[in-house]
């Protein structure tokens, strides 16, 4: 699993226990299969997903610098 903060985690399951409650949980996979089936084949939403990745990773993961550390004389 990839590590996610906590809100993400409370997100997605708040969804998905909100979509079990409402049309039940065959209908809830259903959904989340037919979603991203869709995603899988409409290029204009692979476009979209690979722009937002690489959004992410400039801003979330850029290089960091590294700490120098000084020897005690």
């Amino acid at each position: 699993m990839p590590k996610l903060p906590r809100c993400a985690w409370l997100l997605i399951g708040s969804i998905a226990l909100i979509l079990n409650h409402t049309i039940g949980l065959a209908a809830t996979v259903a959904f989340v299969f037919a979603a991203i089936g869709w995603a899988a084949t409409t290029p204009a939403v692979l476009v979209a997903i690979a722009s937002l990745a690489a959004w992410h990773l400039l801003n979330a993961h850029t290089p960091r610098r590294r700490r120098t550390v000084r020897a005690h004389p």
